[in-house]
């Protein structure tokens, strides 16, 4: 279950906004001849809905329903108890209560039949079985089609609304850095004051992981009990405000910070500058230590971030400039590892990219 406040504040993300986004979407229906497009929602897979709409489910799990006009309807699996609540933080045309949301769909759908008859589904493959079974034997199934490439060809570039509450999720996990105690010995220390300062700061989600010691082991992850926190450390954060996530990795250093850390900082800016919508590999470039590994990461669909592109896997897919990212960059110096990630918007036209925050 989600634990942060979820509110809709209509000065940081207007009405305007979110209706030109479904806009988008529609217009891309027509021309793709779908007479509706089913995009499913969860506490997991949050995004593509949340982007439309603005609702964030705490728990359980919804369907949106969007036709070619009109308002998207929202089929709930929730206690109707909470219908107000979702009124009150998002942009929908109707909530309808869905206790089994599979077979509500497909009673839906025969009480509204699209027009045409094709149905988009983003992201068919990894639909719920129990929510895509009653659609696949329904009147609709033959008509399901994937609308993952579709929905993908609107989401990114971000727009203005979406960068200014990214650079927000950024300056809350910035401030939680600040937040680190000096003196902890132990995880448990350091999580603890990591999730009150962001939960204080406004943050509807956030997710640590950690490298406890970076001397014996630099892999990121998150912990189920407790960790001795070595010499030097390293901490991932992955914050969620207004539905919109970052993720931003720094390492820890009890003792004097190590020149080393200052070169690799360096290196990093240099290496986001170099990365634009024509290029999204990193080569071998001269500068302080060695490249272990790197990801970009983005959001195209339910999941809040998705890998565009690894050190092991070319991108497949291209990305426009202008787009929200996330790197993470993992180096090999003289005197141990470094790891490093912020957000960033991809430069386009020739421009570099930058970061979201200095």
């Amino acid at each position: 279950m989600r634990r942060g406040l979820i509110s809709w504040s209509r000065d940081e993300v207007p009405l305007s906004v979110l209706e030109g986004r479904v806009v988008r979407l529609q217009e891309r229906m027509r021309a793709a001849e779908l007479g509706a497009v089913l995009v499913y929602t969860s506490f997991a897979r949050p995004s593509a809905v949340a982007w439309l709409t603005h609702f964030v489910p705490y728990w359980n799990e919804a369907l949106l329903v969007v036709f070619p006009t009109g308002a998207p309807v929202l089929l709930a699996a929730f206690s109707k108890r909470v219908h107000d609540w979702i009124r009150s933080v998002s942009h929908l045309g109707e909530v309808r209560s869905a206790p089994d949301l599979g077979r509500a769909t497909a009673a839906f759908l025969k009480e509204r039949p699209p027009q045409p008859p094709r149905i988009g589904v983003l992201e068919l493959d990894t639909l719920p079985w129990p929510v895509a079974e009653p659609l696949v034997k329904s009147e609709y199934g033959r008509g399901l089609v994937d609308a993952t490439g579709l929905f993908a060809s609107i989401r990114q570039p971000a727009d203005e609304v979406e960068i200014r509450l990214a650079r927000r999720a950024a300056t809350i996990a910035v401030q939680t850095f600040k937040a680190i105690p000096t003196e902890a010995k132990h995880a448990s220390e350091l999580l603890s004051a990591l999730e009150r300062s962001a939960r204080l700061d406004g943050a509807e989600e956030v997710l640590p992981r950690l490298a406890p010691d970076l001397r014996a082991d630099a892999t990121l992850r998150r912990l189920e009990g407790d960790a001795l926190l070595g010499e030097r450390y390293a901490v991932e954060l992955s914050v969620a405000y207004k539905a919109t996530w970052v993720r931003i990795t720094r390492c820890v250093s009890t003792q004097a910070v190590p020149p080393s850390w200052r070169g690799a900082a360096d290196r990093f800016v240099e290496t986001v500058e170099r990365l634009n919508e024509a290029n999204l590999s990193l080569e071998p470039q001269f500068g302080p230590g060695k490249t272990v590994a790197w990801t970009l990461e983005t959001c195209r669909g339910s999941p809040p971030l998705s890998i565009v592109a690894t050190g092991e896997t070319p991108s497949p897919l291209a990305l426009p400039g202008g787009s929200l990212a996330c790197l993470s960059l993992q180096l090999d110096l003289d005197d141990g590892p470094w790891l490093g990630g912020a957000p960033l918007i991809l430069g386009s036209g020739g421009q570099p990219s930058r970061l979201l925050i200095s």
